[in-house]
């Protein structure tokens, strides 16, 4: 658990200082938003923040219900406005379900989205993923399934750009 944490930290540090060079593309668009989010970044429902740090990279924090995720998001192509753009990336997601009806216990799931965003010139933000997550639970965790593994996520994402 504490070497994910630490892989993830670094990797998220080391874009932050990449980001920084070459935003000349990016200079009149809106970089922040705010989205609703049904999966993805946020364990089942919830709200994401999403900051566009360079041409081709924006960094994204969701809270909703039941946890917390961080992600970056990787455009191979340049970031435009209203245009389809294809999606690739990396989150991390924690999730504590407690006892719940579908699914129990604490868990943190490493997630590799591939899908499409768009993001609208009067700031309309539209993201649709789907991808392999790899869950992990945790150990003190009370869960009557703890199979680790690769699962199938998605993502939909729907919000204003500012």
């Amino acid at each position: 658990m504490k070497k994910i944490t630490f892989i993830s930290t670094i990797f998220l540090c080391s874009t932050l200082a990449f980001s920084q060079s070459n935003k000349e593309g990016i200079e009149g668009m809106k970089k922040n938003a705010i989205s609703f989010n049904l999966l993805g970044t946020t364990p089942v429902i919830g709200i994401t923040y999403e900051r566009i740090v360079s041409q081709y990279m924006s960094l994204e924090l969701g809270v909703g219900i039941p946890g917390v995720g961080v992600g970056v998001k990787i455009m191979p192509f340049k970031i435009k406005e209203s245009t389809m753009m294809f999606t690739t990336g990396l989150s991390t997601i924690y999730a504590d379900y407690k006892d719940g009806f579908l699914a129990n216990g604490k868990r943190v799931q490493l997630y590799v989205p591939i899908g499409i965003s768009y993001y609208g010139i009067k700031g309309f933000n539209f993201g649709l993923d789907v991808g392999p997550s790899y869950r992990m639970f945790i150990k003190d965790s009370n869960d009557y399934n703890s199979d680790n593994g690769f699962i199938p996520w998605a993502g939909l994402k729907i919000g204003m750009r500012f």
